[in-house]
């Protein structure tokens, strides 16, 4: 008979319970918030977020872990649907001085004329980026990557654009001489023709 009491008794007890545990979540949960809005709201301007500073190595790591995964989840499964035709090449490269140069460099090295910080720092191309596959790159060059500095062309341009781009970039490690030494001149005169307008 007192077992059978004592179970009742648990059983009676059991929504009380539930509601110690529900509260317990709630001030948890309330006091997470109030920690999150005073890190956002006191610390996190304190910091240096300057695109001079370079930040700790953790926060460099992590960010590049984010983006990496962010690209390869949202990045098509594809290879470059356009062969690289000496046609598809001089568009490519005609784009690619055109839309990139100013940033990544007319050679893919990131030196320009603008002598800006960046941060993250403007990717370096002239090994053509072999770290992405060409779908990866072709989501990047689409779509961009907010707060880094780098446009989104996919709205404006068609895809063959895009693609003919990417054949440059991959020819990049390729430069002749030559190519080199008239890819600067085409920069500097597009420069030029900026700054006048």
């Amino acid at each position: 008979m007192a077992a059978v009491g004592k179970a009742m008794a648990g059983a009676n007890n059991k929504p009380a319970m539930i509601r110690k545990l529900l509260m317990r979540v709630l001030v948890v949960l309330v006091a997470g918030a109030i920690l999150g809005a005073f890190v956002v709201a006191i610390v996190m301007p304190q910091l240096d977020w300057s695109a001079s500073a370079r930040p700790p190595a953790a926060e460099k790591r992590l960010a590049s872990l984010v983006l990496h995964r962010w690209v390869r989840r949202n990045a098509a499964v594809q290879s470059n649907p356009l062969a690289p035709s000496p046609d598809n090449l001089k568009a490519g490269r005609a784009e690619f001085i055109e839309h990139c140069a100013i940033c990544h460099g007319a050679d893919g090295s990131a030196h320009t004329p603008l002598g800006a910080d960046f941060y993250p720092p403007v990717a370096r191309l002239e090994r053509g980026a072999p770290g992405w596959t060409d779908g990866e790159l072709y989501f990047i060059i689409a779509a961009g990557i907010r707060y880094t500095g780098m446009p989104g062309f996919g709205a404006h341009h068609p895809p063959a654009d895009i693609w003919r781009m990417i054949l440059w970039i991959r020819h990049l490690p390729r430069l002749s001489g030559q190519e080199r030494t008239e890819l600067r001149k085409e920069a500097a005169q597009l420069m030029e023709h900026d700054g006048r307008n």
